[in-house]
């Protein structure tokens, strides 16, 4: 190697050992993914602070071990693989440290063998930051879309006098339903986007603005115990907006906004990781695993609607089945979605339309 080539090939080996001296350490701190392990796992639900791990009914809650990811270069405490008493309804912290030393975050997981059916919306919490909280159910399982707006409120791009899923007096019985509002949109990075539908649906969101309908992370477990779903039913009263506009904000005459609601069973491989086979906005109608399906539609003759207390209607959808559900063969997932705007996923809509949903259940009937 004469001088010359030998000079660029230390400046290039400098250049490159720089390049990797100066990459910044990673500052975040989440539990990505989490599983226990002895064939008792079902799935789990994972926020900012809370991990809800789900198990079969013959599990040993003081010996489970979970087994959990976190982001790149950061660890964890209590270590993955170490054994938890979660016996008698306890819980247990976890602390994850980012891989640059500076952050931390704390979470509570807990753990529970019951995935219920029935959806009274009566518990809330929030979650976000405490410049920017926003509302979202306690049942881990359910999620919307206030998140991707609260990081809009945060960095002060938009102003809300609510977000578009909260909580309501206005019910059935007990204390609270579900609202879902489509509320007047705003600018982001320069592309305006003319209204934000009310969401709510089982499964988790990750924004996703170049394409929104890949925001939605659909289904959570459905196990043997739970049956086989026949009926979708529960109470809900919806009023549209006066004004309906198209993607580009401009108005379509003689269009009114519509509700949309609907359930989904579908497959999954057996034993797939609960971050995986998930679907989204775009395949949750379309797919091939879909198996069954109930959805809301205003000229369904098969829907039976009743009048009922406080201005609501009762109403029951019975499943279309494509195929019997097999579990020797599949796993299966399930999810529900509701949102105040059909159309809201491609920000089309009436501003000021409005879903009201309270008391939702699922009825199945056994499987031997």
């Amino acid at each position: 190697m004469n001088i010359k080539n030998l000079s660029l090939f230390i400046l290039c080996m400098l250049s490159i050992t720089s390049c990797i001296k100066d990459e910044p350490l990673n500052m975040e701190a989440d539990i990505i993914d989490m599983k226990v392990e002895d064939g008792v796992f079902i799935t789990r639900a994972i926020t900012e602070h809370t991990v809800q791990l789900f198990v079969s009914d013959n599990a040993d809650y003081s010996h489970l071990t979970p087994i959990i990811e976190v982001t790149a270069g950061a660890t964890i405490e209590p270590k993955s693989g170490t054994s938890q008493d979660f016996s008698n309804g306890k819980n247990v912290m976890y602390t994850v440290t980012s891989e640059d030393g500076k952050y931390t975050k704390t979470y509570t997981v807990t753990v529970t063998s019951k995935i219920s059916l029935k959806n009274t919306f009566e518990e809330w919490t929030t979650a976000g930051t405490e410049k920017a909280p926003y509302p979202i159910l306690s049942d881990l399982l359910w999620s919307n879309a206030n998140s991707g707006l609260s990081i809009l409120v945060g960095t002060g791009s938009l102003k809300l006098d609510h977000y578009p899923t909260d909580k309501t007096t206005d019910c059935v019985k007990g204390k609270y339903a579900a609202i879902l509002r489509t509320i007047k949109g705003t600018k982001v990075f320069g592309i305006d986007y003319p209204i934000f539908s009310g969401s709510l649906f089982r499964g988790a969101f990750s924004a996703n603005m170049s394409n929104p309908l890949k925001s939605l992370i659909l289904g959570q477990a459905h196990p043997k115990e739970n049956g086989k779903p026949i009926m979708f039913n529960g109470y809900y009263k919806y009023t549209s907006g006066d004004i309906f506009t198209g993607k580009d904000g401009k108005v379509i005459a003689n269009r009114t906004d519509s509700l949309s609601m609907y359930a989904i069973i579908f497959k999954v491989s057996k034993g797939a990781p609960a971050n995986e086979e998930f679907l989204d906005g775009e395949s949750i109608l379309t797919s091939p695993r879909v198996v069954g399906t109930a959805k809301w539609s205003h000229t369904d003759e098969s829907i039976v609607e009743a009048p009922a207390n406080n201005g609501f209607i009762h109403f029951f959808i019975p499943f279309r089945y494509k195929e019997d559900l097999d579990f020797t063969k599949n796993d299966y997932r399930l999810t529900i979605v509701l949102a105040s705007s059909k159309d809201g996923n491609e920000y089309q809509g009436a501003v000021g339309s409005t879903l009201i949903a309270d008391d939702l259940e699922l009825v199945s009937d056994p499987i031997k």
